[in-house]
């Protein structure tokens, strides 16, 4: 839930980074806020849970502790248009959270022989979801549930393909691509790989509309989700 305090540390680190366009530590956020260096955290930790932040580490340039990671933070997509009264954008974060959470449970549990039974009911609940990086969630999870069932090696690729990437859109396309190319050989042994083809085509078409931030997002969720299904 975004309270009138969470809501103050989001707009504080919403403004810095808009500053500096670079992630923003837990101190710097206390000290413009005026709070003890651990109530900063412990909020922005909060804040990252609701899915409002998303969480980095930098290696420290510092002459005192050179080469150790500092934990950073920078708005998430969804945080894009918190504040104010703005409770729908609450409401979104949680959806996402939701979905995330249940697309990568799903990729935990799966077996190759369900394959067909679980991407058809992802499919049936894609048709409810309305925000584009939830449906393009959904979209990656479906393209991962038929590659499982092909084996190891098909989802391999794909991982290969995100090591290429030099940015998250790349990623996110040479992803897309290559799983469009191994629904079309699939097409023989199992007719809905026709169908998951025209969502991967209709997602390489949404990935030009979204926003660099809802890239990373997408391309963090799809590392997440090859390492549950691998």
């Amino acid at each position: 839930m975004l309270t009138g305090r969470r809501r103050q540390f989001l707009d504080k680190i919403k403004k810095l980074y808009q500053e500096t366009e670079a992630p923003v530590h837990y101190i710097t956020v206390a000290e413009g806020l005026k709070v003890s260096k651990w109530t900063a955290y412990d909020v922005l930790l909060e804040l990252e849970k609701e899915g409002f932040l998303e969480r980095q580490y930098i290696v420290n340039s510092n002459e005192k502790s050179p080469g150790r990671s500092m934990i950073m933070f920078v708005p998430a997509p969804v945080a894009a248009d918190a504040g104010g009264k703005g409770g729908g954008t609450a409401t979104l974060s949680l959806d996402w959270q939701q979905a995330r959470a249940r697309l990568l449970e799903t990729l935990s549990n799966l077996l190759p022989r369900e394959a067909g039974r679980v991407a058809g009911e992802l499919l049936q609940e894609m048709r409810e979801k309305t925000h584009p990086v939830i449906t393009s969630a959904y979209t990656l999870t479906i393209l991962l549930v038929y590659l499982k069932s092909l084996g190891e090696r098909a989802l391999q690729v794909v991982r290969h393909a995100l090591q290429k990437a030099p940015r998250p859109e790349a990623g996110l396309f040479l992803a897309t691509g290559t799983g469009l190319g191994l629904a079309v050989n699939m097409l023989p042994q199992n007719p809905l790989a026709g169908q998951l083809a025209g969502y991967l085509s209709r997602l390489q078409e949404q990935i030009g509309k979204l926003t660099g931030r809802e890239h990373k997002l997408l391309l963090d969720f799809l590392h997440e989700a090859l390492e549950r299904a691998i």
